[in-house]
């Protein structure tokens, strides 16, 4: 199995000083949990600063890439925070979203992981915002999806590990996003953690 995750810098884990973020700790896990020989391909395709269109333009070509014949591939993404950052039509972003999501859909196993809030409370209403519209595509193509927002958005801890740039996390935000994703089923019986 070759397992691509694909998103922003939140997802590539920038501020997280064990160079980890919570796709690394997830597959440290997934590593962990399984015999040698069925190690699963794990990707991380998180790129700084990209929006929605940024990741509809490159995605396709940076996984098939990765694909490995005879091999499944899945494609866990998690963006929308950016859109925001490079005020993207709301349109655009529904757009593109829809095109990247229900076509992965028709490729392989597919989730989606909504972005974590942000300490600027505008920026943080607009991915707020932005992750339900994008659930909601999701729930229209049967992909299962997790919301980053509602639990970390109440987490004094998690709020507090912003403080270096107010969106990005230290290493202890990144391991509490990798905690709650322990929790939810779809992602760990893809990474069978």
């Amino acid at each position: 199995m070759v397992i691509c995750f694909i998103g922003d810098s939140l997802t590539h884990g920038v501020g997280d000083s064990q160079a980890l973020g919570w796709v690394g700790r997830l597959a440290k896990g997934a590593y962990g949990a399984m015999e040698r020989k069925s190690f699963p391909t794990v990707y991380n395709l998180g790129v700084r600063g990209e929006s929605s269109l940024r990741i509809a333009d490159r995605w396709r070509q940076d996984t098939d890439r990765r694909r490995r014949p005879g091999e499944d591939m899945a494609f866990v993404f998690s963006f929308g925070a950016a859109d925001g950052l490079h005020k993207v039509p709301h349109e655009d972003t529904l757009a593109a979203s829809r095109m990247v999501l229900e076509t992965a859909a028709g490729l392989g196993r597919t989730l989606y992981i909504s972005p974590p809030p942000a300490h600027d409370p505008a920026w943080s209403a607009h991915i707020k915002s932005t992750g339900e519209h994008l659930r909601g595509i999701c729930a229209g193509c049967g992909i299962p999806t997790f919301d980053f927002h509602a639990p970390l958005s109440a987490s004094r801890p998690y709020m507090d590990s912003l403080a270096l740039d107010g969106i990005h996390p230290d290493a202890a935000g990144y391991a509490r996003m990798a905690d709650l994703l322990r929790g939810w089923l779809p992602i760990t019986e893809l990474l069978q953690l």
